[in-house]
């Protein structure tokens, strides 16, 4: 932990981050009951408030890759800021491993360990030109698509792993690799020409992932974020795309306050893993068949605590990062 000196933070970032750790929190306790509507969940095809979540998170990691990469090179140089970034991502995928176990076919394939690779997948190419990265994302795509259609990987990730399994970063990567384009739209244009360039992105991306959808056979083509296939991911990165868009008219534009989002923002690793482990720990003092206000109940106190230790790390300007 480290006391950190204050500098501008971009508000609409802070919001979104926060935005996704309670998203996460929400989700990851209140799925787990049965009183709970099925958009807690994460359906085997579909989408649902559950299923944007993950997204959201790796595509603001996207962002602060761009951007703390950009500033690290102009205050240390090339080679310096590169390896910072090798050693962030590999402790980030270490760290992964501790909180959801070194289970190489399905627990350990979970966030943490899914950024971290991605990061390491995409961060040669962090510095090109935004349609540079734009095609990188899709070509990663194109990659894991036919990985999962013609060699068997799909069948066997489908019935053994989540979230795309020990090839799923391949097309997690995509998504971060959009959120590294949104941050370089956010630095570059004024307001209203941020706004156009997000719509510009993140609404072809929605529809060009709903078509492919529609393909079939559903088990290659299907929105999935267990199987992780083209589809969810291209419509997930512009729902985030324009998700944030919204984030940055109420935050940036109206100023618009919304002070727990903002708090649990500044600090989502340690957010991220302490819930993790409090839902681990305490998640399962409550049966399944919980009814709903005893699974709210549980959900306020994990989400309380989550808050007043968030608040506390902020009050105190202390910043927890790799």
């Amino acid at each position: 932990m480290t006391k950190e000196i204050k500098k501008p933070r971009i508000a609409s970032l802070d919001m979104f981050r926060g935005f996704a750790i309670f998203g996460m929190i929400l989700v990851n306790y209140l799925g787990h009951f049965e009183a709970m509507p099925d958009t807690f969940r994460h359906p085997r095809y579909g989408m649902t408030f559950a299923n944007a979540i993950a997204p959201y998170f790796v595509f603001v990691v996207g962002m602060g890759l761009r951007m703390s990469l950009v500033r690290r090179i102009e205050r240390f140089g090339v080679k310096r800021a590169y390896w910072h970034a090798i050693k962030r991502y590999i402790i980030l995928i270490l760290i992964g491993i501790v909180v959801y176990g070194p289970d190489p076919k399905m627990d350990m394939w979970d966030a943490l360990v899914d950024i971290g690779f991605a990061g390491l997948i995409t961060l040669p190419f962090i510095m090109k030109g935004k349609t540079t990265r734009i095609l990188l994302a899709f070509v990663l795509l194109i990659i894991y698509q036919l990985l999962f259609a013609f060699t068997g990987y799909g069948e066997w990730t489908m019935a053994n792993s989540i979230d795309g399994g020990p090839l799923g970063p391949i097309s997690w990567a995509a998504i971060l690799v959009f959120g590294t384009v949104q941050m370089d739209y956010l630095k570059e244009y004024d307001a209203r020409q941020f706004l156009i360039r997000s719509l510009y992105l993140g609404i072809p991306l929605m529809i060009f992932g709903l078509a492919l959808s529609y393909l079939q056979p559903i088990e290659i083509w299907a929105f999935s974020q267990r199987s992780m296939t083209m589809a969810y991911p291209i419509f997930a990165s512009g729902f985030s795309v324009l998700t944030y868009a919204t984030f940055y008219i109420a935050a940036d534009i109206r100023k618009l306050k919304i002070p727990h989002l903002a708090v649990l923002g500044v600090n989502p690793l340690a957010i991220y893993i302490l819930q993790q482990v409090l839902i681990e720990f305490y998640g399962k003092a409550l049966p399944r068949e919980a009814p709903w206000w005893q699974a709210l109940l549980g959900f306020t106190f994990v989400y309380g605590i989550c808050y007043l230790i968030a608040r506390y790390l902020k009050r105190n300007n202390y910043i927890i990062k790799l």
